[in-house]
């Protein structure tokens, strides 16, 4: 069983829309395609299913424009976790997903990839988008949404406390006026409360960094280390403990405070400052993340853990 998708080696909306049909059409009985809101200019936000138990693991990237790469590599995640004879992915799909649901959120930012891609051209406000980017045409650096809103401050948590907001639209760091008030974020928000996850993966770019405490307490703390650790072992990323108070406003930080459940931030790929990350990196960013989902599945289904007790 092989899949026929060749994966573009720079990951467009297009890309993505063309793939996952594909998918959904070429495995009907092990995925599921299905669209859970619109981006600021109308383009779909796509969630992908695979699997059909109890427990429910969410996957998703590209909440910054620049960060396309996290698209590509949940999309290569999807098509070997279907297809691949080899391992994790064949114990994975023959053992576990009558046990375990993922559900895929590859490309959550979709303008702005479209934005960092193929520049303003044909957004309807091209010319403000133009004059927030200090009036260049390239927007290789650019984070945020259609809007200038970075969806990874959108969350409701510790909203108010954001540190570095420009306090206006900008390439990036802007929180928007409000929590929620990007369709994108909400419509996240809104599919992850639908569903009752027992974990949560971010894709970000870059740094070779798990992020995954917050503030909470420590008996929540111990009880995610032994994942966060052996998520660090196999990724051999590095751990990030907070210092200070945190920021808050992203997805990982409201994940854990609302559901004390385990939410991980992955920055993948050596760090490579405020740009998309070089495609020669690829090789080794999946070999180093190949293991994620099985790790997670592993210590998720051995029901040890007391956040699966409830």
């Amino acid at each position: 069983m092989e899949s026929k998708i060749e994966l573009a080696q720079i990951y467009r909306y297009d890309n993505l829309v063309s793939d996952l049909n594909q998918l959904a059409k070429q495995f009907p009985n092990l995925v599921e395609l299905e669209t859970i809101g619109t981006s600021v200019e109308g383009r779909k936000l796509l969630a992908l299913k695979v699997g059909t138990g109890d427990v429910k693991v969410i996957c998703h990237g590209a909440h910054h424009a620049r960060e396309w790469m996290t698209s590509r590599l949940i999309v290569d995640f999807i098509c070997h976790l279907v297809t691949s004879e080899a391992e994790p992915w064949k114990h994975i799909r023959e053992e576990w997903l009558d046990r375990m649901t993922f559900w895929f959120v590859p490309m959550v930012n979709p303008d702005g990839v479209t934005l960092v891609q193929d520049g303003p051209d044909h957004f309807s406000n091209r010319d403000e988008l133009i004059d927030l980017n200090d009036d260049s045409l390239d927007f290789s650096s650019w984070k945020a949404n259609a809007r200038g809103v970075d969806l990874n401050r959108q969350y409701p948590i510790d909203w108010e406390e954001i540190q570095a907001d420009p306090g206006r639209p900008s390439s990036s760091n802007y929180k928007g006026e409000h929590p929620l008030s990007e369709p994108e974020i909400k419509s996240l928000v809104d599919f992850v409360n639908q569903h009752d996850f027992d974990c949560a993966l971010a894709y970000h770019s870059s740094g070779e960094e798990i992020f995954w405490r917050y503030n909470l307490p420590n008996r929540f703390i111990e009880s995610f280390r032994p994942l966060a650790n052996q998520l660090a072992d196999v990724t051999k990323y590095c751990l990030i403990e907070p210092e200070g108070i945190p920021s808050g406003g992203g997805f990982t930080d409201w994940f854990l405070t609302k559901f004390k459940k385990p939410s991980f931030t992955f920055e993948i790929a050596p760090y490579i400052g405020p740009r998309p990350v070089p495609y020669h990196y690829y090789d080794q960013v999946f070999y180093d993340n190949k293991q994620v989902l099985y790790t997670v599945g592993d210590f998720l289904l051995d029901n040890s853990a007391e956040w699966l007790k409830k």
